[in-house]
């Protein structure tokens, strides 16, 4: 590799003391750009303000006049790339020292908070609440406030957690599509945000998006197609506030059933008593009553819960085979939210089916480029080498198999969501 390419790694990969070493060698470090996961035009300095190398930071501007307002292909300057992973130092600098704006935008309108809160850096979050007094409710170009952004991209509560708790973020914010938090949440099986936003009391598991679907029915849906499980949570929750009746939230739940709740309740429920309702609901399949009591407060309080018994489904999937044709569309499912970890390829090839010696071949053919290593591990999958046909040949399924086993599960689900149909579901 060329003295430039090997700078680029060591700041890539994290490397200080590489790095320290080879940028005085390189005649025009400003110059030096490259992909980063899923953004072009990433320079040394958005790097080094993501790894939070302060000083390296400050000589890119001082010796090597970088200039800290560069954008990448996203839009983003080097203040969100600190902020990425939380480096509260370098932002202060950058802020302090050369002016960068604190509620500067991407070219998709994502603040440096929403930024922050994408990568779960809460450390820079609560430094440009309280010292730049950034607002937690400011939207993107889609209307998704931080709270959505958080919902989306954090399996941890503590973002959550503050920004409902501590800068009263609405956990019922909609964007254009009229998702809430809480559906971004339940359609991605985030299992322990679920939980802190419907601890709150604040949000309706019955809230229709633009296409009536409800938090409760993406829930279910992943259930269904073998993704995160996150209905328990939703059933463990009583005095849930919601909008609609009670037997209509009944209804979402009585899975395979339409109409069983209504049946069912529709000769004890009357719209503004409150009552309690004890015993089983014998008509319907694949529902095992809580033993507590089902109050209702005009139709609206929510006191017993309904559990659902698990394997209620047929799940078995039609394989859709894939070529080297869908190249592209598998790399963007992969990379266009910049989810998967590019530095993985080795790992996702062997469990994808290639062998050990092919996979060392690309490494060395692409000379440690990790983006076009990943690129052509794919293409070898497609093309089914190796023992890629053992394993079911390319199909989204065996796709999503091999990220569940390197642990990129939320991939997978929605892989499955998107691409893997159900052969039948069984009421």
């Amino acid at each position: 590799m060329s003295l430039e390419d090997n700078c680029w790694v060591a700041f890539r990969e994290g490397n200080h003391k590489e790095a320290v070493y080879l940028l005085p060698l390189v005649k025009e470090p400003n110059k030096i750009k490259g992909r980063y996961i899923g953004w072009d035009n990433t320079s040394l300095l958005h790097l080094s303000s993501r790894n939070g190398w302060l000083d390296v930071t400050k000589d890119f501007i001082t010796k090597y006049h970088c200039d800290p307002q560069e954008r990448d292909s996203e839009g983003q300057n080097c203040l969100h790339w600190a902020a990425a992973d939380n480096h509260v130092d370098v932002m202060r600098y950058l802020i302090d020292e050369y002016n960068c704006d604190p509620v500067d935008t991407s070219y998709r309108a994502d603040t440096v908070l929403h930024r922050a809160a994408a990568c779960k850096s809460l450390d820079a979050m609560k430094y440009l609440i309280n010292h730049h007094h950034c607002d937690p409710i400011a939207t993107n170009n889609e209307d998704k406030t931080v709270l959505h952004i958080a919902a989306i991209r954090n399996i941890s509560p503590d973002v959550i957690k503050y920004l409902i708790n501590e800068c009263n973020c609405d956990p019922m914010a909609v964007d254009k599509e009229q998702w809430t938090p809480l559906h971004w949440a339940a359609y991605w099986g985030r299992s322990a945000v679920v939980e802190c936003l419907l601890s709150t009391g604040k949000c309706d598991p019955l809230a229709k998006d633009n296409k009536g679907k409800t938090p409760l029915e993406l829930a279910k849906d992943r259930q269904q197609r073998g993704g995160a499980n996150t209905l328990p949570i939703f059933t463990k929750f009583g005095g849930i506030k919601s909008s609609h009746p009670i037997d209509s939230y009944v209804n979402v739940l009585l899975v395979g059933n339409p109409g069983a709740g209504k049946s069912t309740l529709s000769h004890v429920i009357n719209d503004t008593a409150c009552l309690s309702l004890l015993g089983s609901f014998r008509n319907a399949g694949g529902v095992v009553p809580c033993t507590g009591s089902l109050s209702l407060l005009g139709g609206r309080d929510i006191k017993e819960v309904i559990e659902i018994k698990p394997n209620v489904f047929n799940t078995d999937v039609t394989t859709i085979k894939l070529d080297i044709k869908d190249l592209v569309t598998i790399i963007e499912e992969l990379t266009i939210l910049n989810q998967l970890d590019c530095t993985k390829w080795i790992q996702f090839g062997l469990h994808l089916g290639l062998y050990d010696p092919r996979l060392k071949t690309i490494e060395t053919d692409y000379k440690g480029k990790t983006v076009e290593c990943f690129h052509e591990c794919m293409s070898a999958w497609l093309r089914g080498e190796d023992k890629v046909r053992e394993k079911g040949g390319p199909s989204w399924s065996s796709l999503a198999t091999a990220l569940d086993t390197i642990e990129e599960k939320s991939i997978a689900t929605n892989i499955r969501d998107k691409y893997c149909k159900p052969k039948q579901l069984i009421a």
